[in-house]
């Protein structure tokens, strides 16, 4: 039985895309897997730096929540991904807070807030001296998504730009620089409140400074010259065969 040519590049350009994301995401899914029993597990690269907070975290009051404290703090010009994978308990309260917090003894904070009922609602908030605490944008049903992660991108020009994982829902909001010194995770306003997750865990991920040292910022690069090389091959090929 003869495969026709194109079927057969094809499926080589399926591999090969297959490759390609499993090795840039390879290290994210083996970090993600070691967190079930580590409450953190860190893995730093150049201008990359990665970590998870396990789901108990989301079960710590607001007076006891789980810090991870940057040794060095991030700079202006950051770009930072949340991936929500927590199991959250049947009950309507249930939440996730976030704070992206400035080094001490700032009180400038980005705050996300990630429900985990039917409804998914979502929250952004800031906190900074001039204001004060503020919500930017809030979303009471379907505002965040399971399989996308949650992105904030800042830049000294651009400001502050926060995506739900579907779309843009701030977009360049000033903030007159805003440098990385801490997360904060937290699920419970107070203590006598039941738990928000039963298992599961959220990845952070932070690109810094120059972002093309990191092998995500090449992926849609590779996939355009991938798939560019595909459809000229193919019509080559078929151009040959016709004459």
């Amino acid at each position: 039985m003869l495969i026709d040519r194109s079927t057969y590049f094809s499926c080589f350009f399926l591999l090969f895309l297959f490759i390609t994301f499993s090795i840039v995401y390879n290290s994210s899914l083996i970090f993600a897997q070691l967190n079930q029993t580590q409450e953190f597990q860190i893995f730093k690269k150049n201008n990359n730096e990665r970590f998870t907070f396990p789901y108990t975290a989301s079960n710590q009051e607001r007076q006891n929540s789980t810090e991870y404290k940057f040794q060095d703090p991030i700079q202006n010009d950051w770009i930072l991904f949340i991936n929500n994978n927590l199991t959250y308990s049947n009950n309507p309260e249930a939440k996730t807070v976030i704070q992206i917090k400035e080094p001490s003894p700032s009180e400038k904070f980005i705050e996300i807030t990630m429900f985990g009922d039917e409804s998914k609602q979502f929250f952004v908030a800031a906190n900074t001296n001039d204001t004060g605490y503020m919500r930017l944008y809030e979303n009471k049903e379907n505002g965040w998504f399971a399989d996308n992660p949650v992105v904030l991108t800042h830049a000294n020009v651009q400001g502050l730009s926060v995506s739900n994982g579907k779309r843009t829902v701030i977009d360049k909001l000033s903030l007159n620089g805003f440098k990385i010194g801490s997360i904060d995770v937290y699920g419970k306003d107070e203590s006598q409140l039941p738990d928000s997750a039963s298992s599961g865990y959220v990845n952070f991920e932070v690109l810094s400074g120059n972002p093309s040292q990191s092998p995500l910022y090449y992926l849609p690069f590779i996939m355009i010259v991938g798939v560019g090389g595909l459809v000229i091959f193919l019509l080559v090929f078929k151009k040959r065969r016709q004459i």
